[in-house]
This record gives C-alpha cells, structure tokens and sequence, in this order.
C-alpha cells in the first residue's frame, strides 16, 4: 500500500500542471514555458543519474526529446486556453485512444469491452464539451495534440525496449535535449527569454524540478514495483487532481452536465483498464497517463 500510495504523488502533482500554469506563468511566451519546464528538469535527472548513451540510443533519445517539447508545448496551450479539469480530463482519454492507436498501427484489435469503454469514454468526453459556455477548439485541439505526441513518444520507447544506460539517465537526456530544441524556436518566434519572477520561480520548481524531476524519478520506481493494471488506475489520480485544483485554486465552476461528463470518462477508463486482458494492454499504455 505504500508503494502505491507513493507512486500515487506524481500523477496527483502531474494533474496541477494546469492550474499552476493559469495561475502563475504568461501566456505569451509558451515556447519559453516549455524551456524553463524541461531543460532544468533533465538536468536535474543527469544530475541524480550522470552517464552517456551509447550507439542508437543517441538518435533515440533525440528522438523521444521531440516528443517531450511537443507535448509540454500542447499542454501549455491546453492549459492556457482550457479550464484546468476540462484539459485534464481531456488528457485522460489517453489510454483509450491508445487502443485504436495500436489497432491502426500494430493491427491489435481490442476486445469487445475495450470499445465498448472508449465509446462511452466519447460520450463523455462529449457531454464535458457541451456543458461549457464557450468552446475554445484551439484548447481542445492542443490537448489531443499533446495525446498524440505522448503516445508517440510511448509507442516508440515500448519498440525500443530499454536503454543501455539506466532508465534515469535515459530520460534525464530526453527532456534535456526537449529544453535544447526549445531553445532555438523560442528565440525566433518569442525574442529574449523572459526574466522569470518570484510567480514564474514558484511555478517551474512545482512544475518543472518536482513535477518534471523527482515526480519522474518516483514515477519510474513506481513502475518497476508495480503491475500495469495498478499503473492505469493510479494514473486516474492525474484528472482528478487536476478538477480538484481548478476548483478550489482557480475557482472554476461546472454545471452538472460536465459533472456527468467527467464521471463517465473516468469511469470508462476504470471500465477498460479492469478487462481480463487488461495487463496485457495496459502493458503498452503504462506510461501513457503521465501528462503535464
């Protein structure tokens, strides 16, 4: 149980991301968001982990370091355009797109209550999209833009197996060489980097060197500790987070409609992850929670 409930902390920090961000960083400069969250981050885990990668893991980790500034980026957008538990629980669906993912691409077609799941997880998803005001399609768009590029990132690691140096190090160079590619498109499209302030500081060390960091870190031994089917349903603890700091931080109100919404998403996902055959699709999905 303690385990568990340690694994348990870094989805539930992963799940503030949204209101810290509407909370304290500037929309105007997401490109810049992205280096201050990822370059500190990955250093901080070579610091804990030092090494080189060695042959293909080279290309491969710049490769997964693509997917990491693509997806911090999207979340950034989602954040700054989305109440917090709309692009959280947006996030959310990320296990049940994987199954059609993997069916287009590996020709794995999913049990029957696989689908079943994923349409009632659509049903929701629509009925937290028609309970807002306004829609912001750009919010919408870069929250599944960030899916995609998470399962990416997921599908390619889940081929490559694990690297020749440890899993720390690993990703500790991925989201390093994330913040370095940041860098050079900041500067075009952005100009000189912000200077950070007090609000920005409070913001990265929470979202950055904890959140990107030591979260990871404890994610990673969480992972090794326990079954995929367990890794799923911790992964929930994301989107709740996430609803519970838009509420009580940002004071973002739903009507019941997006109530209904949220439960039936989460539900559908706890629906798919308790199949028999769970284990062996959550097996390429593990990782697929662990969002911004």
């Amino acid at each position: 149980m303690l385990v568990q409930l340690r694994t348990a902390l870094t989805p539930a920090i992963w799940g503030t991301t949204y209101a810290v961000t509407t909370l304290l960083l500037p929309a105007e400069d997401p490109v810049w968001m992205v280096v201050y969250r990822l370059l500190p981050a990955g250093l901080l885990l070579l610091a804990f982990a030092p090494g080189l990668l060695k042959g293909p893991w080279v290309k491969r980790a710049m490769t997964i370091g693509l997917t990491n500034l693509s997806m911090i980026f999207f979340v950034f957008i989602a954040a700054f355009r989305l109440p917090s538990g709309m692009a959280g629980t947006l996030m959310a669906t990320l296990p049940l797109q994987i199954i059609f993912y993997i069916w287009i691409l590996d020709g794995k077609t999913p049990v029957a209550r696989q689908l079943i799941a994923s349409l009632i997880g659509l049903f929701g998803v629509g009925m937290l999209l028609l309970g807002a005001v306004e829609l912001d399609w750009i919010g919408i768009g870069a929250a599944m833009a960030a899916c995609l590029s998470t399962f990416t990132g997921v599908y390619l690691s889940g081929k490559w197996g694990r690297p020749d140096a440890s899993m720390v190090t690993y990703t500790g160079w991925h989201v390093t060489l994330g913040g370095l590619y940041a860098v050079p498109i900041a500067l075009v499209l952005e100009g000189a980097a912000p200077v950070p302030d007090l609000n920005m500081a409070l913001a990265f060390f929470w979202i950055g060197i904890l959140g990107m960091g030591l979260a990871s870190v404890n994610w990673l031994k969480g992972i090794v500790q326990l079954n995929p089917t367990t890794i799923g349903f911790l992964s929930l603890v994301n989107p709740v987070s996430a609803v519970l700091c838009g509420q009580l931080l940002v004071g973002e109100q739903f009507g019941l409609r997006q109530w209904v919404g949220i439960l039936i998403v989460l539900g559908s996902i706890v629906f798919a992850l308790k199949t028999p055959s769970a284990a062996k699709a959550a097996a390429q999905t593990k990782d697929a929670a662990a969002t911004s």
